[in-house]
């Protein structure tokens, strides 16, 4: 995405622009933004990896939720957590 065109940074999470302003842009840039990224991948990559999930039984995928030109997951959604059996040592 946007690597062929040389504007591959312009997608990062972390990346700072007037239309994107969740970590503020220019010289007031948050500086814990790169610490932010990098404890939600991992976050994310514990729930993966731990985690068996679904939506709950006999449900189809909600529609999402679209407020102006933002795209969100539906609040009303409910997915269902099941700790998968500890394997290799991990816990």
């Amino acid at each position: 995405m946007g690597e062929e065109d040389g504007e591959g940074a312009k997608h990062q999470f972390i990346a700072t622009s007037p239309e994107y302003l969740s970590f503020g842009h220019g010289l007031h840039a948050c500086p814990g933004r790169f610490f932010a990224a990098a404890k939600l991948k991992m976050m994310l990559a514990h729930i993966v990896t731990m985690y068996d999930i679904k939506l709950e039984e006999n449900t189809t995928c909600p529609r999402s939720l679209h407020i102006g030109n933002l795209i969100g997951v539906n609040p009303t959604a409910k997915a269902m957590f099941r700790k998968r059996a500890r394997y290799g040592g991990i816990q």
